[in-house]
This record gives structure tokens, sequence and C-alpha cells, in this order.
């Protein structure tokens, strides 16, 4: 009977789901080649990119065969360990463009925060598998805060409010599905209008208020902090329709645009692919959301819904908040966009979610 089930579950892998995850990533590595082939003749990058993208489709696969559920019942030791990692950082970390953010093992480096979003989604998805009410009551719901907060401070003291903001959409799943009267919406809303303002004075650093005004006034200091919103800018905008041909972006290719294949490489993408590339890709995350919530609404049980709807928010999440910052529609942040941009952390952690994702689908037949 087992292997009745699992052969069932193995043909129904979603590969248009898989698929395109995986041309997502093959356009990246385009744009990455694109971005540094210049600047990079050795292409060590380009090539670090390439086994950052294998590993993490290994990764994916194994998070795609093994049941969720054998997920859930580790989770607990998964979010212990990723958060002795940030705490390790706190404590004896290296500071790297004004943060602790990586753990350096000889010349390896990962960062341990960018594990921790689909550790905390699995924590999280765990939680409401195992609680059925309609509506959280308060122990409830500030048990589901905890388990996003502890993470969320760990990371905010490193100091990176980016990466810590990140985690954001996990609130909005634990409010919003997980359901909360509206007193507790209204108390939310009113707490975050007092502490806001506090934040941004008292917590904000310097270089973080910086960014926040550049945003609001990118001819502040257009030779130095609001360079780069506004060589992005440069680059999307001299794309065109059909954009300039794969290596033929200037911005890229004579170095204007910093960051050019890591946070920004949406500017690259805009100038070389113009606006046709940019809708395509758009296009192919939308795909994914969909496909996701998809998975989320067939789920066989509560936690693969909220699993599915955890990890498909960070996709959301990262792809408006890096696609926003470029065309100077937010303060700019250290954001990547999903599978495109150079990073080996950020590239298997999203992996690892989309095997996930297809792992929920995968069982939706198996009896709860």
């Amino acid at each position: 009977m087992s292997r009745v089930i699992r052969d069932r579950g193995f043909a129904s892998v979603d590969f248009n789901f898989i698929g395109t995850a995986l041309l997502i990533a093959a356009i990246g590595c385009l744009l990455i080649n694109s971005a540094t082939y210049f600047t990079d003749p050795g292409l060590k990058i380009f090539h670090r990119q390439l086994v950052w993208m294998a590993i993490g489709i290994a990764l994916m696969v194994v998070f795609m065969v093994i049941d969720y559920h054998v997920f859930f019942d580790v989770a607990p030791i998964l979010y212990g360990i990723g958060n002795a990692m940030l705490l390790y950082l706190l404590l004896w970390g290296k500071v790297t463009a004004h943060v602790k953010s990586w753990i350096h093992i000889g010349s390896f480096q990962f960062q341990p925060a960018e594990f921790m979003k689909v550790f905390t989604a699995l924590m999280l998805a765990r939680f409401f598998d195992s609680n059925d009410r309609a509506y959280l009551n308060l122990r409830s719901f500030a048990i589901a805060l905890g388990i996003i907060g502890l993470p969320v401070f760990l990371i905010f003291v490193q100091p990176d409010f980016g990466t810590a903001a990140s985690f954001a959409p996990l609130v909005g799943v634990a409010m919003f599905f997980g359901g909360i009267r509206w007193r507790v919406w209204a108390i939310m809303i009113l707490t975050a209008i007092v502490v806001l303002p506090i934040g941004y004075f008292k917590v904000l650093r310097g270089y973080q208020r910086e960014r926040v005004m550049i945003f609001l006034n990118p001819e502040r200091d257009p030779l130095k902090s609001g360079y780069q919103v506004t060589q992005a800018k440069i680059a999307i905008g001299s794309g065109g329709i059909h954009g300039k041909g794969f290596k033929q972006g200037t911005q890229a290719k004579l170095a204007f645009l910093p960051a050019r294949h890591t946070d920004f490489i949406f500017a690259v993408l805009g100038e070389e692919w113009g606006f046709i590339g940019v809708i395509i890709v758009l296009g192919l995350y939308l795909f994914l959301v969909i496909q996701a919530m998809t998975f989320a609404k067939n789920a066989r049980d509560r936690g693969g819904t909220f699993l599915s709807i955890c990890l498909i928010a960070f996709f959301i999440f990262h792809v408006l908040i890096n696609v926003s910052m470029q065309i100077g529609v937010l303060p700019t942040t250290g954001i990547p966009l999903p599978l495109i941009s150079y990073g080996g952390s950020s590239t298997m952690m999203f992996f690892m979610a989309i095997g996930l994702m297809a792992n929920v689908d995968m069982r939706r037949f198996v009896n709860a």
C-alpha cells in the first residue's frame, strides 16, 4: 500500500512548477554571466553561481522526496540550530559591510538568516498544523509571533534590517490565514503607528536612515548614497521595449551599475532584455505564485496549507521589494531577486522552498 502511495505521489509531481523554477534560475545565470563578463574575465562569479544552483537543485530534490511531515517533526531541531548560528554571529561573527551576517569557514561562507526563513516557515506551519481553531486566542497568537520574533530579533541586531524585514510575510500569514479578531487587528495597526517613528529615530542607524532619505529624494546625494538607484533607473529606462541585447548593456558593461549581479540584477534584466524580458520574468514568478496557492488550497492538511503559503509569501515579498527599490518606489535594501540574484545562501534557500511546496502538492492524495 505504501508503495502505491509513493508511486502515485511521484507521478503527481508538478513538473511545470519545477521547470518554471529551473527556468528562472537559468535566466539568472545568463544575467550574472552578462553582468560580470567584462569585469570578471575568468567568470569565477558565474561558475560559482552554477555550483550554487547545482547544490540548490540537490537540496530541492531532498526537500521534495521526504514527506514534509518528517520536516515538521525535526522543525524544532532545525529552528534551534538556526537560532544558535544567529547567536554565534552576534558573539563571534566578523563585521562585513556594517553587519555580522556571514559565517566564514575557510574560503567558504554562508548566511544563516537565509536558511532561517525556511526553518521558521516549517516551525510556524508545524504550530498551525496542531492548532485548528477558527480564530487564534491571545496565547496562540503570542506563540506564533514568538516563533517569528526570535530569529527576527537576532537578525535585526546584526544589524541587518533588510533581511529581518523579509520575515514580515510570516506575520501576515499568521494574522490573516491563522485568523485573528478585528480588535487584535486594530491593536496591531495602532502599535505599528506608534512604533514606526520611534524605530526610525531610535533604532535605525545613520546609514539606514540615509537610505530612507535617498528614497524620498534621490538627488540628495547622486554620486554616493543615491548613485545605485539613479543608475538602476537609467539602466531600466534605457532598455526600451526590446532591450539592448545580451552583454550589450552599457550600465553593466562599463560598471556604472553597482551590485549589478546581486541586489540590482533586475536593472541588468531591464537594460538588456527590455520591457518584454521584464514581463516574461515577472510572468514566470506569477505562475509560481498561482501554482503555490493552488498547492495550498489542495493540501491534505492545515500544516501543508500554511507551509505553502509561508514559503510563497517569501517569493512575493522578495520580488516586490527588489523590483520596487530599483525603480525608486521603496528604499534600497539588501533583498535579492529569488533564484536570479547571485548568492549561494539565497539560491539554496529558494530551491529548498520550491522543493517543500512541490512536496505538499505531491502528497495531496494521501489520506490525512
